[in-house]
């Protein structure tokens, strides 16, 4: 997202919710399509969160259906996603690689042909296509914080009327 968009949407997204991300998904969604890069950006250990993620799946503490986004267009992304490719299927994580658009407009593209699906992403890049999304608060190895969004359309439409 371009950074005058990315200013204007600040100024229009709104809070719905908030708390860890199971209590925010579980009973509400089926599934959930996660921005690997964009939540990991910030996580000491990338593979140590992925193999919490396997055992919230495997204990039923995460109850959507996973599937993990990777960027994978440019030869700096490919390097990155597939080491971590390795480690999702070592894992039996589901994913899906993003060639051709970034990976968080693809997981919210690919959201829009299931019910009751959500994103999680840093970016507000998912709300240009779907209505909500989750971005992390604190994401650690083995807790995620995350706030349920939304975007004001009529906020965006006042905001982005030329004047």
């Amino acid at each position: 997202m371009n950074p005058r968009l990315r200013r204007v949407f600040a100024k229009c997204v709104v809070e719905v919710g908030r708390g860890l991300l199971p209590d925010l998904v579980n009973d509400s969604y089926d599934y959930l399509h996660i921005d690997l890069a964009s939540i990991t950006y910030a996580v000491r250990d990338p593979r140590s969160f992925l193999v919490n993620i396997r055992l919230a799946i495997d204990y039923g503490y995460l109850k959507p259906h996973v599937i993990f986004y990777l960027d994978y267009a440019s030869e700096g992304q490919k390097t990155v996603s597939e080491r971590r490719v390795r480690w999702l299927r070592e894992l039996g994580l589901d994913y899906i690689l993003s060639s051709n658009e970034p990976a968080e407009v693809k997981a919210a593209r690919d959201c829009l042909s299931k019910g009751r699906c959500i994103v999680l992403s840093r970016d507000y890049d998912p709300l240009t296509i779907i209505n909500e999304e989750l971005q992390p608060i604190k994401v650690s190895e083995r807790a995620w914080v995350t706030r349920k969004i939304t975007v004001d359309r009529r906020c965006l439409q006042a905001v982005m009327r030329p004047e």
